[in-house]
């Protein structure tokens, strides 16, 4: 029956039961519609009040069992199909009910002992369904169901070829067995036959349209092919049937998230959930989409909820765990995955989730133990395989880092994480082709920016000649990037063999902040500031793309300085002030700006700031220096806590990168912190010194102390993770050779002394 036939069955035998409410046959038939029309609490309902008027009345006690453990009342659902085996201990179909119901509630042993008692009967009764199946000729449709249900016990006794064995038997008795042939289906799917099990269920489909679980297992099937627009409409048809199918809605909400689309990926998961709270693949899912949306509060309350529901559940404490960690409560996520690992200490997401968290906490050691027993457990398992590779990047290991990433491209080739991470692994070591190749990933993983999502068919792809046509860049990460790929804009590092010959016009997007510096740049004809709409655009790209597309080496960065010019009447402000500063001061020193922090809402800040003030004191014990903070942000309140007297806040007056540039003009040297300063810094050709982490971004390189982008930059690196010790060292020493050059009284050495006290 379809849908419509349901309905109008329900007001018909709720007409009947209204006039005859002692008729138990009429509340049956009437439970049995609304259970199809998906009001199985209803349903149930109806049931109960056929059993109040005839208790041993087998039809409705059968059908019960089935409502109930649709609802997931497993003990319930179990209790009355015992009661309804009782009155009819030879149906083999109650028993296969049973059986079902035990093995939901993870009792496998009684599942499998009834399923067998099932198989093993020799002349079942009619089964008790909730549709009648054709009148039957002889004992072959016996003899499937019997198979089938043999099939459906080692099935669920993981033996899946067995269980084909016994599908592909039955179907020879009875070819037009809808439920044999989705289970055919399942069997296959289970031995990793997708193709076949595809083909299987869509023939289920034809012989049963109306069986919304044949639908379901087609879109799950599909989907697991990749053809997932088909997998999605397939779910939906399904749905249309049985708007309460909550695996339904996972195989939509999987199809979706696969497609990209997450917002309507989320709302699917999130009615999956909601009518089966315990259903792992939904939660798992679902945490996932949230997860690349960074609603960390969101994954945090799914996964409480689900370990509400279970405590013993693996999947919500991993869930909880990795929203936990998302949130940087860092303690808090290692306890969780902890406790998982006491559940399922094999459980390869625990241990994912584990080594990924006590990296975060710069436990390196325990990090690669964590991921080598991930590994141990599952060796073929990609995202173990990328974790271990972050792991030891970070820790220096570069060779083997790059090995762990390619083994996890190897098993999952379009793993978008995976390549961006060995892109950088690359560009570390300066393997600038394959680092860019790999980097260009980014922009499948949701990274694109406006321009990007707005005109796909314009963006420029390689071995597209732009010449004569108009290009637009646009930024996709932080100000220290634009800063830094700005510089693609002068024609003179464009052409070579094989790329492109340079555009007629270059537009660049670019905050307001950096619009009067990056209006300097050589090669730039237009500037789109802010949320401004580009009124002619044939073709654009990412900025940061640009070392890609020109096939940017080691060899030929576009590394001459300065490209960027402070504006002129900024300048002559701060020329001004500083020549007033000069009037006032007996000693004027070399003048050095610094800034000892980054945005403390970058994922990196933890590692590249400096946060303990007292790491500054080897730098204000150098003579003849006179210190100007450029840092801006909350951490400018800092320069409350340093000195006395020992720097100068021009904090205030910095209201743009514009007039930051103009103050570095008049300075003798930038110290900075990894920050979008030093990048200016650099792009102005002023000598900048840079404090590197052990941790370092990929443009900073590995092991050198100058940088191919920056001829005036000079690293000073940590050797030691959060250890500034070494690199102020090596700066202060590098400093007083500097200042030596000035010519400092003596008497101002024995004043900064004094200041400290020594």
């Amino acid at each position: 029956m379809l849908a419509g036939q349901w309905a109008e069955a329900a007001a018909h035998y709720s007409a009947v039961v209204t006039a005859a409410p002692d008729d138990a046959a009429a509340w049956t038939h009437l439970g049995v519609a609304l259970l199809q029309l998906g009001y199985a609490e209803a349903a149930v309902d109806a049931f109960r009040r056929a059993l109040a008027v005839r208790a041993d009345f087998m039809p409705a006690l059968a059908n019960l069992g089935v409502a109930l453990h649709r609802q997931g009342q497993l003990v319930e659902a179990i209790e009355v199909y015992c009661a309804a085996v009782a009155v009819q201990p030879g149906n083999p179909q109650l028993l296969v009910n049973l059986g079902n119901a035990l093995a939901d509630a993870g009792r496998e042993d009684e599942a499998m002992a009834v399923r067998r008692q099932a198989a093993e009967l020799q002349a079942p009764s009619p089964p008790a369904e909730e549709e009648p199946r054709p009148p039957e000729t002889d004992g072959r449709r016996d003899q499937a169901i019997e198979l089938n249900a043999i099939g459906n016990a080692h099935l669920a006794a993981g033996h899946a070829q067995a269980a084909l064995d016994a599908y592909a038997q039955a179907l020879a008795l009875s070819p037009d067995y809808a439920d044999a042939q989705g289970n055919l289906g399942n069997a296959l799917r289970g031995l990793g036959r997708v193709g076949d099990a595809i083909a299987a269920y869509r023939r289920a489909v034809e012989l049963a349209p109306e069986d919304a679980g044949h639908w379901c297992n087609l879109g799950i099937a599909l989907q697991a092919d990749g053809a997932l627009a088909e997998a999605a409409d397939m779910a939906r048809r399904a749905l249309a049937l049985r708007p309460d199918l909550a695996l339904a809605h996972t195989c939509l909400g999987v199809a979706l998230r696969d497609m990209k689309e997450l917002d309507a990926a989320i709302d699917s998961l999130r009615q999956a959930v909601a009518l089966d709270p315990g259903q792992s693949d939904a939660i798992h899912a679902l945490s996932g989409c949230l997860v690349e949306r960074q609603r960390w509060e969101e994954v945090e309350a799914l996964g409480r909820g689900a370990l509400a529901r279970d405590p013993q559940s693996i999947d919500a404490h991993v869930c909880l765990a990795v929203a936990l960690q998302g949130q940087n409560r860092l303690e808090e996520a290692l306890d969780m995955a902890r406790r998982a690992l006491v559940l399922q200490p094999d459980s390869e997401l625990a241990l994912g989730v584990m080594a990924a968290t006590l990296h975060g906490l710069d436990r390196s050691g325990e990090a690669l133990a964590a991921a080598a027993r991930g590994l141990a457990v599952a060796p073929r398992n990609a995202d173990m395989h990328n974790t271990l590779g972050i792991v030891l990047l970070d820790a220096g290991r570069v060779a083997e880092a790059q090995t762990s990433l390619r083994r996890a491209i190897a098993l999952k080739p379009d793993f978008v994480t995976a390549h961006v991470n060995l892109g950088m692994a690359c560009l570390q070591m300066g393997q600038l082709e394959e680092g860019w190749a790999e980097y260009e990933w980014r922009l499948r993983d949701g990274h694109e920016t406006r321009l990007w999502d707005v005109m796909p068919e314009r963006a420029w792809r390689p071995g597209q000649d732009l010449t004569g046509r108009t290009l637009t860049l646009h930024t996709e990460q932080g100000m220290g990037d634009l800063i830094q790929f700005s510089r693609y804009a002068d024609r003179r590092w464009w052409g070579g063999p094989g790329r492109s010959g340079p555009p007629a016009r270059i537009v660049l997007r670019t905050p307001r902040s950096l619009a009067d510096l990056v209006a300097s740049v050589p090669g730039i004809d237009a500037l789109l500031v802010g949320d401004e709409v580009p009124t002619t655009c044939d073709v654009h790209a990412p900025l940061l793309s640009l070392p890609y597309l020109l096939g940017t080496t080691l060899a030929t960065v576009p590394a001459a300085v300065p490209y960027m010019t402070p504006p002129a009447a900024a300048l002559a402000r701060w020329r001004a002030w500083f020549a007033a500063e000069d009037a006032d001061t007996r000693a004027p020193g070399l003048r050095v700006g610094l800034v000892w922090a980054g945005n403390p809402g970058h994922r990196g800040d933890r590692h590249r700031s400096i946060h303990q003030l007292a790491a500054l004191i080897p730098l204000w014990m150098v003579p003849g220096v006179r210190w100007y903070s450029l840092q801006v942000g909350p951490r400018a309140a800092d320069v409350g806590q340093m000195p006395a007297g020992r720097i100068t806040d021009l904090s205030t007056r910095l209201s743009d990168y514009g007039e930051t540039a103009a103050a570095i003009a008049n300075l003798d040297l930038v110290i900075a912190v990894d920050t979008s300063v030093a990048h200016l810094a650099g792009a102005l050709g002023k000598p900048v010194w840079l404090l590197i982490s052990n941790r370092p971004d990929w443009r900073w390189m590995r092991d050198r102390t100058d940088s191919p982008w920056y001829p005036t930059a000079r690293l000073f690196r940590q050797t030691r993770m959060n250890d500034w010790s070494g690199p102020m060292a090596a700066m202060a020493a590098a400093l007083a050779e500097l200042a030596a050059r000035h010519s400092v009284p003596a008497a101002q050495e024995v004043a900064f002394r004094r200041l400290f006290g020594l």
